[in-house]
């Protein structure tokens, strides 16, 4: 991202973030976040967002460039970490380079599935209706960086503008530092309508309003599909009983879940589906939400979304295996280096008598 201070011209590249120590707290003005309440957020010198499972959607800038590199770990807040496999980004963005005008968004692909009980749910991008509008209140998540250790915390802003290419949103205190590049944007339901990407003082010294950027998703939302095309989804549950779950279709097209419940194929272990209206209504369209009715035992069990996108209920761990015993010392001594055993005590004795009676 782009770095700034209040009524300064001073921009700094997300790519020196790495390289560079900023005494700012994440999200300057805003409010430190818990992380491991939020555990759909990813952190990686960016800010991400995990998206059914094995998908992280970031700034297209992370990761473009050698001083910005890919592949780089992508760090979970519960201690996990990957190495992500491929780099995906809107290729009207890397087509000609870095900032070549298309919107700044990428999808990184996980080796796995995250280990995941939250989830933040994307907009409906295909209802005009409910697409991001000017004075609009917005929520931005980012992992700025305090002495180069990555911090995540909020800001809430307000929509100035909307491109083809990205939002606006504008504050009078509160503000982006480097670090929150790629961090989610929600709108005032908690929904995921951007991806930030840039931040600048304002150019207007009586205002003083700092300036942040994020991908517009409404354009890039038959890209993302197709970059996706899962459920979406918590992937980590612990419970027993029932318990009542929302999914997303992140699909190209229309989908359900209604043959794979009918052929039993849906559920494995200990986790059945006893309704809602993933399987109860029709099909779910792109972007869609739709329910699952869950009743869980204690024993392991998996609800299989996709061929390789499942959530796991009540995962059994494994126990750690115990250290192997160490063999107790040997006396014997043509193995102790140099101890005596009984036998040769026994013989030593006989020759001591045998010179004896020979003497």
């Amino acid at each position: 991202m782009k770095y700034k201070h209040l009524k300064l011209p001073i921009i700094i590249s997300a790519s020196l973030i790495s390289t560079l120590s900023s005494t700012a707290s994440a999200t300057e003005g805003g409010t430190d976040i818990n992380w491991i309440d939020h555990s759909y957020i990813v952190e990686s010198d960016c800010t991400g967002t995990v998206l059914a499972g094995k998908f992280i959607i970031l700034a297209g800038h992370c990761g473009a460039w050698a001083s910005n590199p890919f592949p780089r770990l992508v760090r979970f807040s519960n201690g996990d970490a990957m190495l992500p496999t491929s780099r995906n980004a809107d290729p009207y963005y890397d087509k000609g380079g870095k900032y070549n005008g298309g919107v700044d968004t990428a999808i990184w692909t996980l080796p796995e599935s995250a280990k995941m009980d939250k989830v933040i749910f994307i907009a409906d991008l295909n209802d005009a209706a409910k697409n991001p509008k000017i004075n609009d209140k917005v929520t931005v998540f980012g992992f700025g960086r305090d002495n180069n250790t990555a911090k995540l915390g909020k800001i809430e802003s307000i929509i100035t503008n909307i491109t083809d290419a990205g939002i606006t949103y504008s504050d009078a205190i509160q503000h982006t530092v480097p670090g929150d590049s790629g961090g989610p944007v929600l709108n005032g339901k908690n929904e995921l309508i951007s991806t930030h990407y840039s931040a600048t003082g304002s150019i207007d010294p009586l205002t003083g309003m700092y300036d942040g950027s994020g991908a517009n998703l409404v354009t890039v939302k038959d890209w993302l599909l197709e970059s996706v095309n899962s459920w979406h989804s918590a992937t980590e549950l612990k419970f027993t009983g029932t318990k009542t779950i929302d999914v997303q279709s992140l699909h190209v097209d229309n989908v359900n879940m209604i043959d794979s419940w009918n052929a039993g194929t849906l559920t494995s272990g200990g986790v059945t589906v006893t309704g809602g209206s993933c399987v109860t209504k029709a099909d779910v369209k792109p972007f869609g939400m739709c329910t699952l009715e869950l009743e869980a035992t204690t024993e392991q069990g998996f609800v299989n979304l996709d061929d390789d996108n499942k959530i796991t209920i009540n995962r059994t761990v494994k126990p750690e295996p115990e250290p192997e015993p160490k063999p107790a010392p040997n006396t014997d001594s043509g193995k102790s280096g140099g101890s005596m055993g009984i036998f040769s005590l026994l013989a030593l004795f006989g020759i001591s008598l045998r010179r004896k009676f020979n003497s």
